[in-house]
């Protein structure tokens, strides 16, 4: 049973979290309506892009809500890496610095290659300082609600068939927690092809048998034991037709164990994960990256990134502005620029990477919000310069997009690979108040209608390091 609601850590917290920055009306109620919830569920694995389109917020709000919430201890931030075939949790912590570039799908009994855009999903779990809930000690959960509850995704689907937990309690046999020294028996037919399928879920370990050849006249006896580190198997074969399996627990721990005989074709059906909160859009947040700096991937670990938009500035003469104004001018006004960057970044849901020199590297999920953060930073810095009636800040800029690889690098999160030189050599050959767009960028979703206007020229390109010629469109900025 949950317990009582700690009042005043979650009114205090709740105090705090109004406080941290303007919020949309009645933002903070809503997520407090959340927190009180009576079902317990409604609270575990939050994610925030279905919080936002429930309760008609912004996405990006609804990030930073959570974000802030968890920093504050509201919440506790969860990395999962979802299996592709059947959405089990394959691997679940709390920070990324444990998230690895490959694991093992137990249920599935295959691997899984990790990359930050599909099947690294954020989710936000009520903390057990506001009140304990069931799901706080998954060790006295049943067994079915270990499985199809704790670790299945809930809105996982199979394309044309339904809903993941759905189908999997159509195929069940067995769900039950399974005692030091018990066993239990069932009996049931396996259709040719199919496959009986045992998973004890605490200990996270699965033996899969499928039914080939002649159907059998008789029913067979299949005998599994849980054994020190996996299952110990009186038959590795089955046959179709009735059969008797009994799960034996020799062992000092509770088994929470499904039993169920599924379909075990080559090609499984397409599984849609529907929206949720990816490690990559997460990386492009800046609220985040400000909030949790401390995030990085474990040392030598590279995890793959499929679509990513990177932006680079620079400033024209920064060196003679240094020797015009000063070196104490000239680092200021070089602060006061990144400052305007930095918001015009934010604003359009990228984030700061890093500063090289009077540089900035910043990273979006859509092209077309880069492109937007480029066209506001030229115009926030006329308008600065304007303001001081002198152009001592002149930006070229460039942008690609492609795949890359998130790593730690100078104990910050970073970008590494192709994508990444490719960018800082287009920003290289733009020229003052000039953008330099690479063909991915500018055949993007929206990205043609937001340069109509500007006189854009396209020409090919070498770029300093890459082997081939690209073509280039040079967007007028001035």
């Amino acid at each position: 049973m949950p317990t009582a609601t700690d009042t005043a850590f979650l009114d205090k917290a709740l105090s705090e979290l109004e406080s941290v920055r303007r919020w949309s009306p009645r933002t903070i109620s809503k997520l407090e309506s959340l927190i009180n919830s009576p079902d317990a569920w409604a609270v575990y694995r939050v994610d925030p892009l279905r919080f936002a389109a429930e309760r008609g917020m912004a996405e990006q709000e609804s990030i930073d809500l959570f974000l802030h919430a968890a920093n504050i201890g509201l919440f506790n931030m969860e990395w999962r890496l979802l299996c592709p075939v059947c959405s089990d949790t394959v691997s679940s912590c709390r920070t990324m610095s444990t998230v690895q570039s490959r694991c093992y799908c137990q249920l599935c009994q295959m691997s899984v290659e990790v990359n930050l855009d599909d099947y690294i999903a954020i989710s936000f779990n009520l903390s057990p300082r506001v009140r304990e809930l069931p799901w706080h000690k998954p060790e006295n959960l049943s067994a079915e609600d270990y499985l199809l509850r704790y670790r299945i995704d809930q809105n996982a689907v199979y394309e044309g068939l339904g809903k993941l937990s759905d189908i999997l309690r159509s195929f069940h046999k067995l769900f039950d927690t399974i005692g030091p020294g018990q066993s239990r028996t069932v009996e049931f037919d396996v259709l040719p092809g199919f496959a009986v399928v045992g998973f004890d879920a605490g200990a996270n370990r699965s033996f899969i048998l499928t039914a080939q050849g002649e159907p059998s006249a008789t029913r067979q006896q299949l005998r599994a034991e849980a054994g020190r580190e996996d299952w110990v198997l009186s038959s590795q074969q089955l046959s179709p037709g009735p059969v008797r399996v009994q799960i034996s627990n020799p062992t000092q721990h509770n088994l929470q164990m499904a039993l169920y005989a599924r379909p075990n074709g080559e090609m499984p059906p397409t599984l849609r994960l529907g929206t949720f909160l990816t490690g990559n859009r997460l990386l492009n947040n800046q609220t985040f990256r400000t909030l949790y700096r401390a995030e990085t991937l474990a040392s030598g670990e590279g995890v793959g990134v499929r679509d990513l938009t990177l932006l680079f500035t620079d400033l024209k003469g920064s060196t003679e502005l240094y020797e015009r104004v000063g070196d104490l001018a000239a680092f200021a006004l070089v602060q006061q620029h990144f400052e305007h960057l930095r918001q015009a970044v934010q604003q359009q849901e990228g984030a700061v990477v890093k500063t090289i020199g009077d540089a900035v590297m910043a990273s979006f999920n859509q092209p077309a919000d880069a492109v937007k953060a480029a066209l506001a930073m030229h115009r926030d810095i006329e308008a600065f310069n304007s303001k001081r009636g002198n152009r001592d800040l002149i930006l070229k800029i460039g942008l690609h997009r492609g795949h890359s690889i998130a790593v730690t690098l100078n104990d910050r999160l970073d970008y590494f690979g192709q994508t990444v030189n490719i960018a800082a050599r287009v920003q290289g050959v733009a020229n003052s108040d000039e953008m330099c767009v690479t063909t991915e960028v500018i055949q993007a979703s929206g990205v043609r209608e937001l340069l109509a206007g500007h006189d854009v020229r396209e020409e090919s390109a070498r770029l300093k390091g890459i082997s081939d010629s690209m073509q280039v469109y040079r967007v007028k900025l001035g």
